[in-house]
Parts: C-alpha cells; sequence; structure tokens
C-alpha cells in the first residue's frame, strides 16, 4: 500500500493525488502528525515538508521526485513523452510552473486576512503572474493538454494553481488577463477524468481555508 502524507490544502498534494488517480493505484493518505515541519512528522520524512511518499520502505519527499517515481512505479498509462526531447520540454514547463508561477500564487496567501493586505503588494505581485502566464502561453501550444490530449507530469501541477488562482483572484479582487489559449488550457485540464474530483476536493478545502482567514 502506498501513504502519501499531505493536506487537503496542499497544492503539491492535489498534484500528486491527481496523479494517483490517473495511475488507477491505491493509496491512504495521512495528516503529518502534530503538522507538518513537526519533530514528529520529521521522524518519518526527515525534510519535514508534504507531500511524501513511504512505499516498501522508501521515504521519498518532494512532488516532482515523487511524480517520477511513481511514473516509472506504473508504466502506464505513460506520463512523459516517448521522444528525449519532448520529455526534456514537459519537465522543462513542469519547472516553470514550480518556480515562476507556484511561488507568485503563495505569496499571496499572508494576504488573505483583511488585516494583512497590502494593495501594492497585491498589485506588484499581479503583475508579475501576469508577465509568467503571458511567458507560459508563448512557450506551449495546449492541444488541449501540455502534451496533446494525453494528462503528463507537467499538467498536475496547474490543476491546483489554477483553483488558488480562482480563489485568491475573487478574495483579493486582483485583475489578471490570462491568454485565451492558457484560459482553455484551465478548462480542458480540470474537466479531465483523473483530475476533475480532485480538483473539486481542492476548491472546497481552498474555499473553506480563505473563509477562515477572512474571519479572523
Amino acid at each position: 500500500m502506498l501513504v502519501l502524507y499531505d493536506l487537503a490544502i496542499s497544492s503539491y498534494g492535489c498534484k500528486t493525488r491527481i496523479l494517483l488517480r490517473h495511475k488507477g493505484l491505491e493509496w491512504k493518505s495521512l495528516a503529518p502528525p502534530d503538522g507538518y515541519g513537526s519533530p514528529a512528522y520529521c521522524k518519518i520524512v526527515p525534510s519535514g515538508t508534504i507531500p511524501a511518499l513511504l512505499h516498501d520502505g522508501l521515504t521519498l519527499a518532494e512532488s516532482d521526485a515523487i511524480a517520477e517515481y511513481l511514473n516509472e512505479l506504473a508504466p502506464l498509462p505513460a506520463m512523459l513523452p516517448l521522444s528525449v526531447q519532448d520529455r526534456a520540454r514537459i519537465r522543462a514547463i513542469s519547472r516553470f510552473h514550480d518556480t515562476r508561477i507556484e511561488p507568485l500564487l503563495r505569496a499571496y496567501f499572508g494576504q488573505v486576512a483583511p488585516a494583512n493586505r497590502n494593495p501594492d503588494f497585491i498589485a506588484e505581485n499581479a503583475a508579475l503572474l501576469q508577465r509568467r502566464f503571458d511567458q507560459l502561453a508563448q512557450m506551449v501550444t495546449p492541444s488541449p493538454l501540455l502534451d496533446g490530449t494525453d494528462l503528463s507530469l507537467a499538467d498536475c501541477g496547474f490543476a491546483p494553481s489554477f483553483a488558488i488562482l480562482n480563489c485568491l483572484r475573487g478574495v483579493l479582487g486582483f485583475e489578471l488577463d490570462l491568454p485565451s489559449s492558457i484560459t482553455t488550457y484551465a478548462a480542458n485540464l480540470c474537466a479531465h477524468p483523473s483530475v476533475r474530483d480532485e480538483y473539486k476536493a481542492y476548491v472546497t478545502a481552498l474555499d473553506d481555508w480563505a473563509a477562515t482567514k477572512l474571519a479572523s
């Protein structure tokens, strides 16, 4: 049995659960004891981060490493293209998401509570996000997903990020003009059978989290 330490609110946990669903794998989700980063959890996962996967004596942290492991553990359906160059392209898009887009979204989390709002930061961060999505539109031509009709490792991380973006735009009120190709890609991705249920559950978790912050 695969054991996944994660939380409902974790974007990278959502990414991993989408991948597990697509592979048709069975797993058990557990919350980190005493919260991630706690001494109790660090005894299990030394980095203290989520998600983390336990399988057959292996303890593996970092969502990209988990994704690559699961893709090799269960080769079908394949989530990387056949050619070396196309696999490199998909990995590069995944890293662009993880290092250029996701951190900007995460930077807004501290702004959700009304007492913490900084209008200048919200506007400046939105301008950076606009630039990153414009760059993404130049890098990819979804048809309808990043690797044609097949769900890829890169797609899995974008699904929770689109949920975060929608939530934060509603809460913080910043404007973003997503390129039409990216808007269409987001709709197609989030309707994919392996993504749909996890996406909906993640949206609910985000809404609950934001409601708690707004009430604080």
